[in-house]
């Protein structure tokens, strides 16, 4: 920093002495408002803080620009003037407006952004020292480059605007570079980010760095291009459209894109990244001039889905370059299924390609189900091709076309749920669903027989245990709203089942100790299969025929429940894609058997009258078999054939039962209340899981569900009102198991009477 007289002593000794010493320069910050905010060199100009005061800038301070908002600081700076800073620190978003044409020197750094506005020329003078920042931005006018510089980025450039390095310069923007003309004189480095320009021109160098992408827009002219990125897609020269080249370009990378083409070039790879379609020849670039004598590796950036032959650059003369397929594209079509190789013909550049192998839909996903569907795909491209014979196979044509696009365009996320879709991934739910509603009707069918002959048995020595006289018969009929739910987790969909129906039955007191029974239940079901993967719903309708006895040992009771469901399925599947999905329909049957044995122990807790209450540990287990037939789908040519889904399970329950007397009703008579608490687990598969297939191709895949926990537990609670002598009595019951992944509830209301 260059030594002056300071301002404060000047002031002081004024008139009375004169002296002179050495002082660093000031360190300013900006104090401007919207009424007075020139950053000029006049002394009275006192718009900057100098450690609190107000002072005016002279050449060599050092300025800070701070993060706005700041009480009545505008953001808004006016330059009309030459300026010499020394360090100039920008950490918020400014404006300099430009009132003439002005130049600021100095070290620049912040991590905020300079915006140049106005009509004039603004000149940054970067000193050494500037390699962190602010971020440029170009809103007006022009802004010119000097000196030795790293800069954040260049956040804007607005219509109109220019950007201008100038000789000698070496300018480096470490994020992206956008806006509409830029003008070489210098060097300039793009270090990074994606930067996209109308035009380059002038006689300076562009490099773009490894990690960098340039894309040149509409009409463009350069003196040198140097690249140095890798085929890994960094440091890319992109090109959308025609590009007029007014010197020699120099990539090691060349993108053409959307008909992108370049005359006058020198590159080691020439990167043809527009789609090409499977149904006509395409052409991605319609002139190519090249260096004669070079040799170019050209890179097929998309895999096409189809033998034949692919006009992929149409040039009148290409020169005598030699043109070869690169080796990362030749791999990447062998490994798609595709042999390769390329000619050049009077009409250009033509691929041939024949298909040898598959496998490329199930390279492109990532889960299971999303495997199962992509296996189908590719089975079905390879034997019956239907995007040639798209009039017998007009949904899996647009399958495979929609697949094509997600993985062209990287989206292998949308690849992979649409072909667990195809593959009908929530089919997999079918049984498990079949299998709940089994295993409800065990415990429906246990909690009708725990209230009969009286409640808990506790005969002698107790006479007084019975709540009521034993009875007997019994005749009952209950309605019955039941919900299961599954949830789905990762790629593997779950299900919901609402169920509504009702119960009637029949017990009899068979001796002293021995009650028999059988029961009938119709439940009507509303299937649901949403989530990864599924988009299905149905009906499931079930039949139940139970029988049971119940053996009372003193104050030992003995369960065992049996029972045999027979059901009706219909599942309609929609597969969605982008112009429209397709529908299908499958109907099916159903098998479902069940047998449990529960043993409880009954302890009286009071000797009130009016509060008889007993409780009880109770341990059961429970066999569960359930069966879907398969079945073959109707309405699309991708419909499925689904094959047989069964299951066994062993389910356990331990916890405690509660009886107690909780009152008198209008008829003088007592009504029960029974509460139950038990821990859950169970052994065998958990998860559904569905064998399908598409006919006419010859392959099948395996669908799964979501699992749930192996441990859970029950809860229920339920009242005995009595009516009235000879008037029978209502009951109510509710109960809700909880695992990890599934919940059910269900709910039953009925009348019972005894006789």
């Amino acid at each position: 920093m260059k030594p002056r007289l300071t301002r404060p002593l000047l002031r002081l000794l004024a008139g009375v002495v004169v002296c002179s010493t050495l002082a660093q320069a000031d360190n300013l910050t900006w104090n401007g408002d919207a009424t007075d905010n020139t950053w000029n060199t006049q002394v009275d100009n006192v718009i900057w803080l100098n450690a609190g005061s107000a002072a005016p800038f002279a050449a060599g301070d050092d300025v800070t620009f701070i993060e706005l908002p700041s009480g009545n600081v505008t953001d808004n700076v006016q330059v009309g003037e030459n300026l010499q800073a020394g360090t100039v620190t920008i950490n918020g978003d400014y404006t300099f407006t430009t009132t003439a044409d002005s130049a600021i020197a100095g070290v620049f750094v912040g991590n905020g952004t300079l915006a140049k506005n106005g009509d004039y020329l603004l000149t940054l003078q970067a000193g050494e020292g500037t390699n962190n920042g602010p971020a440029l931005a170009v809103d007006a006018g022009n802004l010119a480059l000097e000196g030795t510089a790293t800069y954040l980025e260049l956040t804007r450039m607005a219509e109109g605007t220019q950007l201008e390095v100038n000789e000698a310069a070496e300018i480096t923007f470490t994020e992206g570079a956008n806006g509409t003309d830029l003008v070489l004189q210098g060097a300039t480095l793009l270090a990074g980010g994606d930067s996209s320009f109308n035009s380059i021109n002038g006689s300076g160098s562009l490099n773009v760095g490894a990690n960098a992408t340039l894309e040149l827009a509409d009409d463009s002219a350069v003196g040198t291009l140097n690249n140095a990125g890798t085929v890994e897609a960094t440091g890319n020269m992109l090109v959308q459209n025609t590009v007029a080249q007014g010197g020699a370009l120099s990539a090691n990378r060349l993108i053409l894109q959307n008909g992108g083409s370049f005359t006058l070039l020198k590159t080691n790879a020439l990167v043809l990244g527009s789609a090409i379609s499977r149904q006509a020849p395409t052409v991605v670039a319609e002139t190519l001039g090249a260096m004669s004598g070079e040799e170019m590796q050209v890179d097929i950036a998309r895999t096409v889905r189809g033998s034949g032959d692919y006009l992929v650059v149409q040039s009148a003369d290409m020169g005598d370059t030699q043109y070869t397929l690169s080796q990362d594209t030749v791999e990447r079509f062998r490994n798609s299924g595709f042999l390769t190789e390329m000619n050049r013909t009077d009409e250009g550049l033509v691929l041939t390609l024949d298909s040898f192998n598959n496998g490329y839909y199930a390279r492109n996903v990532v889960s299971s189900n999303g495997r199962a569907g992509a296996v189908l795909l590719d089975e079905a491209f390879a034997t019956i091709d239907p995007q040639v014979n798209r009039e017998a196979h007009p949904d899996l044509a647009r399958v495979l076309d929609t697949m094509d696009a997600y993985i062209a365009a990287g989206n292998h996320r949308a690849a992979d749920r649409l072909a667990a879709n195809v593959a009908g991934a929530g089919i997999a739910n079918l049984n498990t669903a079949l299998r709940g509603q089994v295993e409800r009707q065990l415990r429906a069918m246990r909690n009708r027989m725990t209230s009969l002959q009286g409640g808990m048995p506790c005969y002698p020595p107790d006479p007084k245990a019975p709540m009521v006289d034993p009875v007997r018969y019994t005749l009952w009929a209950n309605a019955e709203l039941d919900y299961q739910n599954r949830r789905g987790e990762d790629s593997l969909p779950g299900y919901k089942l609402h169920s509504v129906g009702g119960t009637a039955g029949f017990a009899a007191l068979a001796g002293q100790d021995l009650t028999l029974g059988a029961a009938f239940t119709g439940m009507a079901g509303r299937l649901s299969s949403k989530g990864y993967g599924s988009n299905a719903s149905g009906d499931l309708d079930a039949y139940y025929a139970n029988i049971f006895l119940r053996k009372d040992m003193g104050c030992v009771q003995h369960s065992l429940i049996g029972t045999a469901g027979w059901a009706d399925i219909t599942f309609k599947r929609r597969v969605g894609m982008p112009g429209g999905g397709y529908h299908t329909r499958g109907t099916t049957d159903g098998l479902g058997l069940g047998i449990m044995y529960e043993v409880a122990r009954t302890y009286r807790i009071s000797e009130n009258t009016l509060a008889d209450a007993w409780w009880q540990p109770v341990l059961n287990v429970a066999y569960v078999h359930s069966r879907v037939d398969g079945y073959t789908e109707s309405g699309s040519d991708a419909a499925l054939k689904v094959g047989k889904q069964d299951s066994n399970n062993v389910i356990f329950g331990f916890g405690a039962r509660m009886q107690g007397v909780v009152g008198e009703n209008i008829f003088n008579t007592p009504a029960i209340m029974e509460a139950r608490l038990l821990g859950k687990a169970i052994a065998g598969g958990r998860r559904g899981k569905a064998e399908v297939s598409i006919p006419g191709v010859d392959a099948t895949s395996t669908v799964r569900g979501a699992e749930s926990g192996s441990m859970g537990v029950e809860i229920g609670i339920g009242f005995n009102i009595p009516l009235g002598r000879d008037c029978g009595g209502i009951f109510t019951d509710f109960t809700a198991e909880i695992y990890q992944h599934q919940s059910s509830v269900n709910g039953v209301l009925g009348y019972r009477i005894d006789f």
